[in-house]
């Protein structure tokens, strides 16, 4: 690299790293709405990174509503966090169903006396494999003959096609369509309403073996940056929360492994490897309470573990670099 490219990276870096590290300079939203009198609801609530949410909440005795698939999951987390919240409620939901989206929004106003403060949507899956494996893409197929070019074709497009739709449908449209639902209560109804999306660093930077996980949360960061922008004048405020790898059971549900590697237990069949390595991985708990945190400071942007933020510079300052650290880690060299 050279030495122009070296001081540009360093310009760029040092206010961004400074930013990392910085407090908000304005006063933090708790000012505005006390910890106990926060509305707040949780999206994706039932494990991992929402169940910690849930808690934090519950510990700073807001007013909490947990949204989720599995309902025997959030009657569990509302038993044992009731003692410590001011209210919490579960709403069973999934949140792919329009009507179900609509359902969740009025039974949550309701449980919420009309107004909400905070939406947090961090329900999510991902996927893991590598496209052409996905697509049934073999190059060394052997023609039929020399007039048929099927041997040319992949052999499960449709696969592919329905993978990708599903997960654009989780991880895009579902939190699309919650803002859509949440945003009239939010502005009208909370005196500094929050919009915290739980995005991913794959939504900054491309990685082998994720791309139609990549490609959802880049379009998530993409519509949630603009939304930022147009609902601020109204007070509103939208943060995007870009995690590194967290140590949670995600991989395990990915969107394109086979159901029986996403469901067997390895006395029977051992489930699929999956690429990528959770070595440093953050704790689903370091994870919430750093959402929390820059909800409380109305972030625009919270990136995590602070090193992620030097990946966005080289992105700039040498992509090669980081295309080069993402197959290192995914096992493409």
């Amino acid at each position: 690299m050279s030495t122009a490219a070296i001081a540009l990276g360093v310009a760029i870096a040092t206010p961004l790293l400074i930013k990392a590290f910085a407090r908000s300079k304005g006063p933090a939203r708790t000012t505005t709405i006390p910890h106990a009198d926060e509305r707040v609801v949780i999206i994706g609530a039932s494990s991992g990174i929402g169940s910690e949410l849930a808690r934090i909440y519950a510990e700073r005795h807001a007013h909490v509503v947990l949204v989720a698939r599995r309902m025997e999951l959030l009657q569990q987390s509302v038993q044992e966090l009731a003692p410590a919240a001011s209210s919490i409620h579960a709403v069973q939901g999934d949140v792919t169903l329009p009507e179900d989206v609509r359902r969740i929004t009025l039974e949550s106003l309701k449980a919420l006396g009309g107004k909400v403060d905070t939406l947090i949507i961090c329900a999510g899956i991902i996927s893991v494999l590598p496209f052409a494996e996905l697509a049934g893409i073999d190059s060394a197929k052997p023609a039929v003959s020399e007039s048929d070019y099927s041997h040319l074709l992949p052999t499960d497009p449709d696969k592919a096609l329905e993978a990708s739709t599903r997960i654009m449908n989780v991880n895009y449209h579902a939190p699309l369509n919650l803002a859509s639902h949440f945003l009239p209560a939010l502005t009208q109804t909370s005196a500094a309403g929050n919009i915290i999306v739980v995005s991913s660093m794959a939504g900054k930077v491309g990685a082998p073996t994720r791309s139609i996980y990549c490609a959802s949360k880049h379009a998530a960061q993409g519509f949630f940056d603009a939304l930022g922008m147009e609902v601020e004048r109204t007070g509103v405020h939208v943060g995007i929360v870009s995690p590194g790898t967290v140590a949670t059971d995600l991989r395990q549900s990915a969107v394109d492994l086979p159901k029986a590697d996403a469901t067997s237990s390895t006395e029977t069949v051992p489930p699929m490897k999956v690429a990528g390595t959770k070595k440093g991985a953050m704790t689903a708990k370091a994870c919430a309470e750093g959402i929390v945190r820059g909800s409380d400071l109305r972030q625009h942007e919270v990136i995590m573990p602070w090193f992620y933020h030097v990946s966005i510079v080289l992105q700039i300052v040498s992509p090669s670099l980081v295309r080069w650290l993402a197959k290192k880690k995914y096992g493409y060299l």
